[in-house]
């Protein structure tokens, strides 16, 4: 009989996989496929850490294996891609490192609090690497098949620095929504993620919403900070 505990791991596992098929196409020039990969592997990195929580296995190890399998799929095969698609120079490849780097930090910066706060809150501190993987990746396949832009390397490494900024800023990031909380903020989230979810899989319409949809997640946390860093001056002064 399997040990439960080794669940988890297989998800992980997924997750690694997905990655190193992802990276295969992508130096075959094959951008769309590696960028759903990347979708199914975040999808298996959340999985993974919920089911090692309901079941009770979360461990060290498991976390540790989860970002050592993170920095791989989602650091180094977006970074790759973005590096293989639009921006392959000395200057690109500088780029890419720069966010392989940043990615790198979030992870170790997540595992930290992990260790010293245990359970998640309602917010990622920094934006989430596989949420920059995501972003990354959709730009590409964006600017392959809707966009046809002269100034597609440029707003590349433009997004990059971006995302970079946010994965080692503390700019706080929605988790997954909370399908069982009755509170309308948390009901709101639902609505919005289900919808998303939709118009991603839809063929008549992934190819057009799926970078902009990802782009407004993107936004939220910088509107969260802005309004916070408003809201704290207003009351100072009232």
């Amino acid at each position: 009989m399997i040990d439960r505990g080794v669940i988890p791991s297989l998800f992980t596992l997924g997750n690694l996989v997905c990655g190193f098929v992802a990276l295969s196409f992508v130096a075959e020039g094959r951008y769309v496929p590696a960028a759903w990969l990347i979708l199914l592997a975040a999808a298996l990195d959340n999985m993974d850490g919920r089911l090692a929580r309901l079941i009770g296995t979360d461990s060290k190890f498991g976390i540790e294996f989860d970002s050592l399998a993170d920095v791989c799929t989602f650091g180094v095969v977006p970074a790759f891609m973005l590096y293989h698609s639009l921006l392959p120079s000395p200057w690109g490849a500088v780029a890419a490192a720069c966010f392989l780097l940043a990615g790198a930090s979030r992870l170790a910066r997540f595992n930290v609090i992990s260790h010293e706060e245990g359970e998640k809150g309602e917010f990622f501190m920094g934006l989430p690497i596989p949420s920059a993987a995501i972003v990354l990746t959709q730009y590409v396949v964006y600017t392959e098949r809707t966009w046809d832009t002269i100034h597609a390397a440029q707003f590349g490494i433009a997004l990059m620095v971006l995302l970079s900024l946010l994965m080692v800023s503390r700019v706080e990031y929605d988790a997954v929504p909370n399908f069982r909380s009755s509170a309308l903020r948390d009901r709101l989230k639902v609505v919005y993620f289900l919808i998303s979810v939709g118009l991603i899989l839809h063929p008549a319409t992934s190819r057009e919403i799926f970078f902009p949809l990802a782009m407004l997640y993107i936004a939220s946390g910088l509107y969260r900070r802005l309004w916070g860093m408003f809201s704290n001056e207003v009351t100072q002064h009232a």
